[in-house]
Order: C-alpha cells, then sequence, then structure tokens
C-alpha cells in the first residue's frame, strides 16, 4: 500500500464545503485482501487503538466501523478511519473521510479533513504504516506514534489565544486565512481584512507596546492618571539592589525592567542572599533590572478589550501539595501528565519546571526535588503566578469592584492599547486597591487568552468573541463581494464582464482568469490565474473590494475553490454530455458534481446563476444553499416558466431586449443592440455570457442604470 499523490485541497471541492487532503492510494498487493480475511489484523488494530469503536460508518451506530471491519472492509476504507482517529488522538477532531475507488483496479481516491497540512499528511502515513504493521503481526509503538503526532499537532497548530479568535470569527462567519507557521491570522477579505496575532491586532499600536514592555516607564504613566502603583526604580548591580530594596522596605519584588511571561521575576524576597540571587536570575532575562515594593495580596489579570473590562483571572504561582509519600520530584511528574499542560503555550496550561528559580524557590522553604512533603502541604514552585511557568488559574470576572474594573480601562488608555491585560495585585478584587492598599504591577500588551479561554477553576469568559466585535462591529463579517465563475465555455469572458459591471459601481474588483490577475485596471500577472492560488492572493490585496473568480475543473480538482463562499456562484455551461472532457473523472455524475462545487460555495445569502439550456446546469438548482436566478435567450425555456411559477428569477431575452423577471414582476433593461461588446478583433461575446453576467449584478443588488452603463460601455 503506498501514496502516489497527496493533494491539498484548500477551499470547497469535490468532496465537501472545506478544506480535504485527497489521497491517490493504491493498495498494491492487498487489492485483494479484505479485513476479515488476513488473519488477527482486527483484533490487533482494534487492541491498537479501541476509541475507533465510536467510529459509527455507514452502520450509523457506535460500533459501526468494527462491524465493518468483522463483515470485511478493504485497507483505503480502514486507512480512512485509522488516520481519522489518528488526528482526533492528536488533538484534533476532524471528523470527515471519505473514499472512492477508482476504474484501475486496486486505486483508490481518499479525502481527509484537517486542521493543520502538516498533521493530517503525518496522520496518514502513520497510519499506513499501522495498517501494515497490522497486517504482517510486526511491532508498532501506538502510544509512542500517538505521543508524536500530539507533539507535531503542538507545534503546527494555532495558540489557545488565536484559536479562541478564530473560533469565534467562524462562528460569526468570518473567513479566516493563516498567514505563517506561527499565529499570523487575516480574518475577513481585502479592503475589509483585519489581521491579529496571538491577541495584538492590525491596530495594536507599536508604541503602547514600548511602553508596556518599559515597566519604569509604564508605572510613571499609571500613576500620572491615578492608578496605585508599588514604588520602585531601576538598579545598576546586586549590590544597588540590596540597598534599594532596604530603602524601600522588605519585602521586595526583583524583575526584568524589559520582558514579559514572568520570565526573571522573583517576589517576596526578604533577605540579601535571595536579593542578590534573584538579581543574578533577573541578569539571564535582560541587562536591565528593577527593584520594587512587594504587594501583600494574590496577583490577578484584569483584560481590558476596547477599553472595557471583559474577564478577570486570579492566577496561582507552580506548586504541588504533598502526600506524604511521593517526592517533589514526583509530584511535579505527575501534575505535568494532565494534557492540559505542554511545554510552550500550545494548552489551556504549561508544564512545571524544576529549573535554576524553582530549584531556589524550594530550596526557601526548606525542600529539595527529593524532598517528601508533608500530606496536605502546599508547596511552591515559583513565587510568580505566570501561567507560562506552570501557574493555574480562576475566573472571578462576576466579583471584580467597578472601581478596579474602571482604574484597568484608564491603565488600558494611558499606555494606549487596543487589548491589555492589567496585572493587580489584592487582597480581595471585590474591594477597591485604596481601601486595601493593593497596586497595578504591569500592563501587558499581546496578552494570553488561556486563563481565561479555560480557567483551571471557575466559568470562561468569551473573550475571542470580545476580540472579534472589536475588530467587527455587530453586522459586519468582513466579506467582499464574490463573485465565482464555472462552466466549460465563456468563463472569461463571462468573467471580465461582471468585473466591469462591479467596477462600473465604483468599486476596485479584483479579477482572477485565464488571461490574468488584475487588481483594477493594473494586470499584475499575464498567466493564467484561473486558480485558486491567484484568487487567495487577490483577497490578500487590501485595495479589492470585490473579487471575480474564474473557475476551471482542473483547478477544482487540484486545490479547491479559492474561497470558502461567494455571493454569486454562475456556471455558465456544460454542454452536450457526449463531447464532454471529464477531466479523469470517472462517470458523467461525478463531473457535475465537481462542476456545482462554485454552487453549492455560494452563501445562504447568495445566488446561483444557472444556464437554463443546459440540462446538467439546470440540474443544480435542485439543493441550492441561496436563490436561484436562470438565464435563458428565450422566454420559452420550460425551467424558466416552472421558476417562475415559485417566484423565482430570470433573466431571458424577450423581442430583442434583455429582460429581468422576478415572479409575476418583469423589467426591460434594454436593447441587445446596445450592448457594447464588439472586440478590436471583431468579436463579440456570446449571448450566454452577457446573460449570466448580468443576472450576477442583478443579483448583486446593482443598480439597473449601472446595469446599462456598464453594459453600453464594455469591451472585451
Amino acid at each position: 500500500m503506498e501514496f502516489r499523490r497527496i493533494w491539498t485541497l484548500r477551499g470547497p471541492n469535490y468532496w465537501a464545503n472545506f478544506p480535504v487532503l485527497e489521497a491517490l492510494v493504491d493498495l498494491g498487493e492487498l487489492k485483494d485482501r479484505s479485513s476479515e480475511l488476513i488473519p488477527g489484523f482486527n483484533e490487533r488494530l482494534k487492541t491498537w487503538l479501541p476509541s475507533l469503536i465510536e467510529h459509527r460508518c455507514s452502520v450509523g451506530e457506535r460500533g459501526g466501523f468494527f462491524q465493518r471491519l468483522e463483515r470485511g472492509t478493504y485497507m483505503a476504507h480502514t486507512l480512512e478511519h485509522v488516520a481519522l482517529e489518528l488526528q482526533t488522538l492528536a488533538g484534533s477532531d476532524t471528523g470527515f473521510g471519505r473514499v472512492r475507488e477508482l476504474d484501475e483496479d486496486g486505486v483508490y481516491k481518499l479525502a481527509l479533513k484537517f486542521e493543520e497540512e502538516a498533521l493530517g499528511r503525518a496522520c496518514l502515513e502513520t497510519g499506513r504504516q499501522l495498517i501494515l504493521a497490522a497486517i504482517e503481526n510486526s511491532p508498532f509503538d501506538v502510544a509512542a506514534e500517538t505521543q508524536r503526532l500530539r507533539e507535531l499537532s503542538y507545534d503546527v497548530r494555532l495558540g489557545p489565544s488565536t484559536r479562541a479568535i478564530v473560533r469565534a470569527a467562524r462562528t460569526r462567519g468570518i473567513p479566516f486565512r493563516r498567514l505563517n507557521a506561527e499565529s499570523l491570522v487575516q480574518l475577513g477579505h481585502g479592503a475589509k481584512a483585519r489581521r491579529i496575532c496571538t491577541a495584538e491586532t492590525d491596530r495594536t499600536s507599536a508604541i503602547a507596546e514600548t511602553i508596556a514592555q518599559d515597566k519604569q516607564l509604564t508605572r510613571m504613566l499609571l500613576r500620572s492618571v491615578g492608578c496605585p502603583v508599588p514604588e520602585g526604580r531601576p538598579v545598576s548591580d546586586a549590590e544597588d539592589a540590596w540597598r534599594t530594596a532596604q530603602e524601600l522596605g522588605l519585602p521586595i519584588v526583583v524583575k526584568p525592567q524589559y520582558g514579559n511571561h514572568g520570565r526573571g521575576v522573583q517576589t517576596n524576597l526578604s533577605t540579601r542572599e535571595q536579593v542578590e540571587k534573584a538579581y543574578a536570575a533577573a541578569r539571564e532575562e535582560s541587562r536591565h533590572i528593577m527593584v520594587e515594593q512587594f504587594i501583600e495580596g494574590v496577583d490577578h489579570r484584569l483584560l481590558v478589550i476596547g477599553y472595557q473590562l471583559v474577564a478577570v483571572a486570579v492566577r496561582h504561582p507552580a506548586h504541588v501539595i504533598g502526600d506524604g509519600r511521593s517526592t517533589i520530584k514526583q509530584l511535579v511528574e505527575q501534575v505535568n501528565r494532565d494534557p492540559r499542560r505542554s511545554d510552550g503555550h500550545s494548552t489551556s496550561l504549561s508544564f512545571i519546571k524544576l529549573d535554576t528559580i524553582g530549584l531556589e524557590v524550594l530550596a526557601e522553604q526548606g525542600f529539595t526535588p527529593d524532598s517528601i512533603a508533608p500530606a496536605g502541604q502546599t508547596v511552591l514552585i515559583r513565587r510568580n503566578a505566570n501561567l507560562s511557568t506552570g501557574g493555574t488559574a480562576t475566573d472571578v470576572t462576576a466579583r471584580v469592584h467597578p472601581d478596579v474594573a474602571a482604574r484597568a480601562v484608564e491603565a488600558a488608555r494611558v499606555i494606549g492599547l487596543d487589548i491589555a491585560g492589567v496585572d493587580v495585585v489584592a487582597r480581595d478584587i471585590s474591594l477597591s486597591l485604596e481601601e486595601q492598599r493593593g497596586a497595578m504591577v504591569e500592563v501587558n500588551a499581546g496578552p494570553g487568552l488561556r486563563m481565561h479561554i479555560e480557567p483551571t477553576e471557575g466559568q470562561p469568559q468569551p473573550v475571542g468573541e470580545a476580540i472579534v466585535n472589536l475588530l467587527f462591529p455587530p453586522g459586519e463579517n468582513g466579506r467582499i463581494p464574490i463573485v465565482g465563475i464555472g462552466g466549460t465555455t465563456g468563463r472569461a469572458v463571462t468573467a471580465k464582464l461582471v468585473a466591469h459591471i462591479l467596477a462600473t459601481t465604483g468599486k476596485t474588483v479584483g479579477l482572477a482568469s485565464g488571461d490574468g490577475l488584475f487588481v483594477g485596471a493594473r494586470q499584475q500577472q499575464t498567466s493564467d490565474c484561473a486558480n485558486a492560488t491567484s484568487a487567495q492572493s487577490l483577497l490578500l490585496n487590501p485595495l479589492v473590494n470585490a473579487a471575480v473568480l474564474e473557475v476551471t475543473a482542473d483547478g477544482l480538482l487540484c486545490e479547491g475553490f479559492g474561497c470558502d463562499r461567494c455571493d454569486v456562484g454562475i456556471v455558465t455551461n456544460l454542454g452536450p454530455a457526449e463531447q464532454l472532457d471529464l477531466h479523469g473523472l470517472e462517470t458523467l455524475d461525478k463531473f457535475v458534481r465537481l462542476q456545482r462545487t462554485v454552487v453549492d460555495a455560494v452563501l445562504p445569502t447568495g445566488t446561483a446563476v444557472l444556464n437554463a439550456d443546459d440540462p446538467l446546469v439546470a440540474s443544480m438548482a435542485e439543493k441550492p444553499r441561496g436563490r436561484v436566478v436562470f438565464f435563458s435567450p428565450t422566454d420559452q425555456n420550460a425551467a424558466v416558466a416552472d421558476h417562475r411559477t415559485r417566484g423565482g428569477r430570470a433573466v431571458f431575452v424577450r423581442d430583442n431586449f434583455i429582460t429581468l423577471v422576478d415572479g409575476d414582476t418583469e423589467e426591460c433593461l434594454l436593447p441587445l443592440a446596445e450592448v457594447a461588446s464588439q472586440s478590436t478583433d471583431g468579436q463579440r461575446p456570446s449571448l450566454e455570457t452577457i446573460l449570466a453576467a448580468v443576472a450576477a449584478g442583478w443579483s448583486m443588488a446593482v443598480p439597473l442604470t449601472t446595469l446599462r452603463q456598464a453594459l453600453a460601455s464594455f469591451a472585451i
């Protein structure tokens, strides 16, 4: 069994309206070997992946796939389920797979939904190896392979903060695209797009970020607006740090003046030895060190988005609780087995580490990693409460005092951050800071959202939704008008005419077609651009506020459609069935299914524009997502007549006039003779092209006067 090729279909495609991997699987010598005929195969597979029992398969009930195994199923189908389950075990529950046999004996196409391409491909290959091992009764370390895939998932997927924002955007119907291997994501298309990187936006001020990184400058600005802050100052060396500590009064805090994630921060220091060690540890992170007063209380993170307080969490330092039997090292290992923890920011919690700072904190409590703490005793591994150093969090949003909320908003304003994490130390967050001598100790740009999305205790807060609402106020979805144009002939000219109609409304139109890539009047590429890659390039361009995308059968097969959804999907024609090039598809039905991809991609509020005179195209109106507008060169078409009786729309020619009908209502647009469609070489667009473009413009609410103007001024 081998993969001849794996395609990545990043947009709507033959299989589904979401991205899939499509693998060409050659079973080779396994083509005639069904699962029930291979001694021990089913038992090994069930033992190695017992969670496959949840796969309902075509049986439609829990254990359905196991029933198929017992009855006998081919290895390509088995690979589909194994690869899906491996994705699930790695933390990516996609749940969609399909397999189809091809005309060539033993060769199959397998489609697999994915969230991260690298993980999907790895699961396909690991699934292949697992199946071969089960067939051959060879050793296969499922646990190790699953862990490897899980670690790959942590490495390649979006982190929790970005993932929460993207999830909220998808709920709102806002399209998204990941722009790099990190956390840079575009939400929306073209001129309406916004960009995020974790909890920073394209409107997050670079100056505000610079201010927030400077803890001394931050404290000065907070004090200027009346926010209570601890006293402190930068120090030049360990001796200066101890001298400053005595001046401020013990205990104190030592931390880098520039830094984040709690790195190098040590709190509640009362002795010279502690201060000197803390200074040395902080120097490993930065050359600039600060000493400030230690504020008695609990560490709170207040999240301010768009100058509104949306979430508050109490953060607890990394710690373990003794059981009277286990060493502290063993307790840390036990805590780190929590699947919510990982080495970094990929999960809701991070590993607790017994590093230099951790060992020093243990020593201050009289412990070593090999010590056995009494049952019930809390043993600190860190004194700072950052989640990135192993801390945990409890949501207390409902308890925050109004004055504390107001001070947090003022802190975000004076720093200039649209999204800010304000760190407050207080004994009781339900009281004002002044009455309990609490203080603001930091303001963070790009604050982590993990503690609010998945608090260790308490209710999650909708912080991703708040950020999306900041970027896209209610009623906005980041979408620009998009027209997709498929069919076998006439696509390019139809695309050009639709682009001309939209440009006549004053829009800067992006056009990706076989004639090249255009933005407004400028041609950016002269090569064939009727493909998903070119379409996606257009949708990144901030000048583009409408897009027209030509769609070919080969493009759909190799890449899928160039966007997730469109406002109008046009199918110009398919032609006589006996003359069609099926592009390698085995049947006419499969070819029609491929061609209707652009129709399936239409938004529920959008329109499918279909050629009523082509029976294969007209049949695509059976299950529309949005409205259907038929076009025909005559008003005598039966499909149009039936469509009208049901209140449908159509565009046709009557008495040499282009006519628009909406149920019983008719509107003569203009005489055909007034369509200025002749090119320099004397060619004219087909009548199908003109009617399809008119239907698209009408469906997008282009005023009729503008439609007439566009048709009268069009040139190929």
